[in-house]
């Protein structure tokens, strides 16, 4: 069996918000449940069919359904792994002081959570992370992989 090719690029998304907001699934799901590839049009008509699925900036329960969304919620696209994972690497740098955990806050945690993603985006995987902050406060951090994702193949990118 052949490697599946390496993806054309990452696109980053970055969302903090109340985790009483991302607690809320209904917005965090396209409306019909899909087990297997479906072809483009038909993974744009199941997300059209949701606008609050669409409108909503919260991260999806799956991480492809990112690429469902409007290419406005990208923060950065990379084509390269090496700087897709340096953006993940400044994105927990600058929340790390508001982590709610200390053993999140944990230098040697947060080395070992950086070289699993570099290892993962090198071969072409998403990175996702997730951290409760002081007070109320979530926040997400992802990099997926697109055109294609592994997961989800069939998801045309956004920015097409």
């Amino acid at each position: 069996m052949t490697a599946p090719p390496p993806p054309a690029h990452w696109h980053c998304y970055r969302w903090t918000g109340d985790r009483r907001t991302y607690d809320g699934e209904s917005a965090r799901r396209p409306p019909h449940l899909v087990v297997q590839d479906i072809p483009p049009q038909e993974w744009k008509q199941i997300a059209a069919a949701s606008p609050a699925f669409m409108a909503s900036d919260v991260p999806p329960l799956e991480v492809p359904h990112w690429l469902l969304r409007p290419a406005r919620m990208i923060k950065a696209t990379f084509e390269a792994p090496d700087k897709a994972s340096a953006w993940y690497r400044d994105q927990i740098s600058d929340l790390s002081p508001s982590f709610l955990s200390d053993h999140d806050k944990d230098a040697v945690r947060q080395t070992e959570r950086l070289t699993a993603a570099e290892d993962r985006l090198s071969w072409g995987g998403d990175v996702v992370g997730g951290w409760y902050l002081r007070g109320t406060g979530f926040a997400s951090v992802q990099v997926v992989a697109c055109s294609a994702n592994r997961i989800r193949p069939t998801i045309p990118c956004p920015m097409r």
